[in-house]
């Protein structure tokens, strides 16, 4: 055993974390510049999710775990049930005893209990495999062990149902106290289309800081209009009040005709263009059966969360799922107003998506936006569907020109919950089951059952149990990798087990599961906003993150050296294994919680007390973690394990 002195013990411990950091100040700053806007977070994440961490757990576990391993399995999946189980007991008593809103019992429950138990500690053993302390063997199975750990996180907080903690602290409108829309319209002056040139995109560009002075504040302005004249020149004038507070939101139901058109109106809700009827007819809600909810839910209220996107939206045109998102609107326009064609002299520059490149001279996107792109809810809480699918049958073969096999799998809603991290709700669980047999659903268990099943498909944790099987198997290990306790097989032409290139594609792609988790990481934390906090509320969050990665960490030592008194593990064999399960006591909150939270939350709400706490609470952490992760590992380095 090599014997290090305590200036090198702690070098060896702060050494992760400035890595660590740095990666997370990458992330930052690709959010604050625009880089990474909350789409591309989200599409990465799906991405860690269902390939790049899938492949790493198979890679990591395969080549590192043994039959005779079973023990050390064991050993981590009941360590992580007392890691949340310490966590949980610790926020309730916070609860019980120090400020903390009634909107967040649930959230509150949720931050203590479930830690970000994947990416942290894997960068941080990756870190400290050099030679000096751990060797590279060493830190591949501890890198396994952690994947057994995540694999526990991913059980209690999807398959037992651990976001209902977070799903529980919201409470949803009814038709009586639901949020509507303004109906007043400010007037604009009148402006010649002959002054809107080529050069459109670049004046609203220049205008930026007119365009967002009331960001996230009520807006009264709804509309602007395109006008038409009859002999063909082109004027910009407004709607009266009068008009257009009798006009009810159009749904892609409502399709144009030449009895009631006279102007193409561009809004600025969100992806809308539509036509508006003369003054001689009214648009009614009877005709779309789903003109109640998208009349609240689908153009929502015009609040905080929508005013950043407003001189965006203008710009972009109604599409249906089959067109691209590039699709020009001019086309748009002509097919669905046949005979009332868009002004000739008008730019179509000026209607065109805009480019993700030009998004960044925005101002930087921030908590709104999250919960925007996350929430799968309305304000009355159904789930919550983009306005330019309304009233369009996600499965019809006539609606989406597309392969009916693919479609059907990619719209199902098993396929919404495996390849994304913030997806379910209660409704998930209550409709599980429903295509079993009736004998089979009178069983109160089943929709339980049946929705712990599911879950288990996901890629992570199916990559995890055939890891295992293949791990616990030894001829069958003998495929994939050569170690000492696997048979002799025939090999490959190449001297290599017969499917060792499965094992090159795994390492391969999972190399980068852990960067771009931590990417991410920062990318979130450059969001977040520490807004108007509940009276008090600071002392439950500093009083719950000094228990969790203060406190906690003592818990953590002494399960150790219980584990190795008992006889179950000796710090000669398993001293990985301690440590992999030391540091997991010490991990700061899972940063799953904001998505959850964002999922949870309409788009509609005004305030939102519980995004504000998970900030606060999460932003509070990862300053202390620089010190509580370095002090626990210099500790167990030198008095633990006698180093």
């Amino acid at each position: 055993m090599v014997h290090i002195t305590l200036g090198q013990a702690i070098w060896a411990s702060v050494k992760p974390i400035i890595k660590i950091y740095l990666i997370i100040g990458v992330g930052f700053l690709m959010a604050k510049m625009g880089i990474l806007p909350v789409e591309a977070t989200r599409i990465i994440s799906d991405i860690v999710l269902t390939v790049l961490l899938p492949c790493l757990s198979f890679n990591k576990i395969v080549a590192n775990i043994e039959d005779e391993d079973i023990k050390s399995v064991g050993i981590i999946c009941l360590s992580a049930l007392l890691i949340f189980g310490t966590g949980l007991f610790f926020a309730y008593v916070v609860r019980l005893l120090l400020p903390v809103p009634k909107q967040w019992y649930g959230g509150i429950l949720a931050g203590g209990m479930f830690s970000n138990i994947s990416d942290l500690p894997i960068a941080y053993l990756q870190s400290m495999d050099q030679g000096l302390i751990f060797s590279e063997e060493e830190g591949n199975k501890g890198v396994a062990n952690v994947i057994i750990f995540l694999t526990m996180f991913l059980i209690c907080i999807f398959n037992l149902g651990g976001f209902r903690l977070i799903e529980s602290d919201f409470k949803y409108n009814d038709d009586e106290n639901a949020a509507r829309i303004s109906e007043t319209t400010a007037t604009q002056p009148a402006v010649s289309a002959n002054t809107i040139n080529t050069d459109t995109n670049k004046s609203l560009l220049s205008n930026e800081p007119q365009l967002f002075n009331d960001k996230y504040t009520a807006r009264d302005t709804l509309t602007e209009t395109i006008g038409t004249k009859a002999n063909g020149n082109a004027d910009i004038s407004p709607i009266s009040r009068q008009s257009t507070s009798n006009i009810a939101p159009l749904s892609p139901l409502h399709t144009c005709s030449n009895s009631n058109i006279t102007k193409p109106v561009h809004t600025k809700a969100r992806d809308t263009i539509a036509c508006l009827p003369s003054e001689g007819s009214q648009v009614t809600s009877g005709s779309n059966p789903l003109d109640r909810q998208s009349s609240a839910s689908t153009i929502h209220s015009y609040n905080t969360s929508e005013s950043y996107n407003s001189s965006i939206d203008t710009m972009r045109a109604r599409r249906t799922p089959s067109q691209p998102r590039a699709y020009n609107t001019a086309t748009a326009l002509e097919e669905n107003c046949l005979d009332e064609k868009y002004p000739k002299n008008m730019s179509m520059a000026a209607l065109e998506p805009v480019r993700s490149i030009d998004m960044r001279a925005l101002p930087s996107q921030n908590i709104h936006h999250l919960i925007r792109e996350y929430s799968n809810v309305d304000q009355y809480g159904h789930l919550r569907r983009n306005s330019s699918l309304y009233g369009i049958d996600m499965n019809d073969a006539h609606s989406i020109r597309s392969n009916s096999t693919l479609q059907t799998i990619k719209t199902a809603n098993l396929t919404r919950i495996l390849t994304s991290d913030a997806t379910v709700s209660k409704k998930d669980i209550e409709t599980s089951g429903e295509s079993l047999p009736e004998w089979m659903k009178k069983f109160p268990l089943t929709p339980l059952l049946v929705f712990f099943l599911k879950n288990c498909l996901r890629p992570c944790s199916m990559a995890v149990i055939i890891a295992l099987i293949v791990a616990f198997i030894p001829w069958v290990k003998a495929l994939f990798v050569t170690t000492a306790n696997t048979p002799h097989i025939r090999q490959a032409p190449d001297n290599a087990p017969p499917l060792s290139f499965f094992m090159d594609f795994t390492s391969y792609v999972g190399a980068a599961s852990v960067p771009f988790g931590l990417i991410l990481l920062g990318a979130t934390l450059g969001r977040l906003k520490i807004g108007n906090l509940y009276p008090g509320f600071w002392k439950a969050a500093v009083t719950l993150v000094i228990l969790r990665q203060c406190v906690m960490p003592i818990f953590g030592v002494l399960w150790c050296d219980r584990l190795v008194k008992a006889g179950w593990v000796n710090w000669q064999d398993d001293r990985m294994l301690l440590f992999v399960i030391a540091i997991s006591w010490n991990l700061p909150t899972m940063t799953t919680l904001i998505y959850f939270t964002a999922s949870f939350t309409p788009p509609e709400i005004t305030d939102p007390i519980q995004m504000e706490c998970v900030s606060f609470f999460l932003m509070l952490q990862y300053p202390l973690m620089v010190v509580s992760l370095p002090f626990l590992v210099s500790y167990f380095l030198k008095v633990q394990m006698n180093l």
